[in-house]
């Protein structure tokens, strides 16, 4: 098996992802990818299917707009996002995203907690 299959990723709007859960805020790219940037105008939907794709455990759907995350480029991961019962802090990669999933500010930070999880997309 070759291809997005054959590493173990998933495809989405052509790309192939593959996702991991880092312990610090680095990143932590999957075994088999080769990280790239999706030169994108993805929007919250496309955000929340990501998500959805790659969630290992439940998610409350909704984003907490704090200052957790941000619209940034500071990563080689197009998206990251906590999870459970509340609101996800989400951190996604400017050169993929136009929307900001932060309130005033952004830490920019990759890593919000040990639910976290880690998007990349992959050159396979």
């Amino acid at each position: 098996r070759g291809g997005c299959e054959g590493v173990g990723g998933q495809m989405f709007e052509g790309v192939c992802f593959k996702s991991s859960m880092p312990s610090r805020d680095k990143d932590s790219v999957p075994d088999g990818c080769k990280p790239m940037l999706p030169s994108a105008e993805w929007k919250e939907k496309h955000f929340s299917e990501l998500a959805k794709m790659f969630a290992t455990r439940t998610l409350s759907g909704t984003i907490d707009h704090g200052s957790h995350g941000g619209n940034c480029d500071n990563h080689k991961a197009v998206l990251s996002f906590t999870q459970g019962e509340g609101a996800s802090k989400v951190w996604v990669n400017s050169a993929s995203f136009k929307f900001n999933p932060t309130g005033s500010g952004s830490t920019c930070k990759l890593y919000n907690g040990d639910t976290t999880v880690a998007v990349y997309a992959c050159t396979v």
